[in-house]
């Protein structure tokens, strides 16, 4: 009875867990970027289809990377409701 309990609750722990990071997930978007906003340190991106996403970094000089009106892909994980930006870059053409 000890070894199911000790199973029971290893599977349970590691369930726990592995929806910890399904919540911290990277995501990404491409588009254009509409709006690059230095006082919240945020770059917004609008894909082809679908709403804009906007981002926020921690480090301001990641925005300078891309130009409002060009091409861009943000990575980020959504944390406490606000897409914490993990990497920009600049597209260029064919790889959108």
């Amino acid at each position: 009875m000890k070894k199911i309990m000790v199973v029971l609750v290893t599977v349970l722990v590691a369930f726990s867990l592995s929806m910890v990071a399904v919540a911290q997930e990277e995501q990404k978007v491409k588009g254009t970027v509409t709006k690059i906003d230095a006082a919240t340190k945020s770059v917004t991106i609008q894909p082809k289809e679908g709403a804009a996403v906007t981002v926020v970094y921690d480090d301001a000089d990641l925005l300078s990377k891309v130009k409002e009106g060009g091409k861009g892909e943000a990575r980020y994980v959504v944390k406490d409701g606000k897409n914490s930006g993990v990497k920009l870059r600049k597209l260029t053409a064919g790889c959108e």
